[in-house]
């Protein structure tokens, strides 16, 4: 079984969409979430983007079951997030 989150996540708003054309710099570039520098991502954003995403970790990312998985990089990368 693969680990990707928007493979093991029901509530994942990209399955389906072509790789490189989604929202998420994480399914566009076949990564897990835990692998990516989102505090660069999120900190490059603009503030109406930067807020959706903030909101999509603080809301969806916890209960997703990769989280459990990666959960002391993922609760930690969460945490400076919003702290952002």
């Amino acid at each position: 079984m693969s680990g990707m989150c928007w493979e093991q996540n029901p509530k994942c708003s990209v399955k389906g969409r072509k790789h490189g054309e989604s929202a998420c710099p994480a399914y566009n570039e076949n990564k897990g979430c835990w692998q990516m520098d989102w505090s660069f991502i999120i900190s490059s954003l603009p503030d109406a983007e930067r807020s959706r995403w903030k909101k999509i970790m603080k809301e969806n990312c916890p209960s997703c079951p990769v989280f459990a998985a990666h959960k002391d990089e993922l609760a930690l990368t969460i945490q400076i997030i919003l702290a952002m």
